[in-house]
């Protein structure tokens, strides 16, 4: 019986774990002027998506980069050649 108490107390703790949880997840929005915020995928600087540059990889990944960060490579390209 003691076995059963438990399972039942176990899964009620579950349960409201899970509630909280989503309520928790369903109040977090993000707010207007973050909606057009993206971090750069190299120096995660945060900057509008119209300064960056996107490439998406797969089916799913976007990468973000911005200005700096492509330029440096490109210098890092012709160091190498």
């Amino acid at each position: 019986m003691a076995v059963t108490v438990l399972a039942a107390l176990f899964l009620f703790a579950l349960v409201l774990t899970a509630f909280f949880g989503y309520k928790y997840l369903g109040k977090k929005t993000t707010a207007p002027e973050n909606i057009n915020n993206e971090k750069c995928s190299i120096c995660r600087q945060k900057f509008e998506k119209k300064m960056l540059i996107e490439r998406q990889i797969g089916d799913y990944k976007l990468l973000y980069f911005c200005r700096e960060c492509i330029v440096r490579l490109y210098a890092d390209l012709g160091i190498k050649n």
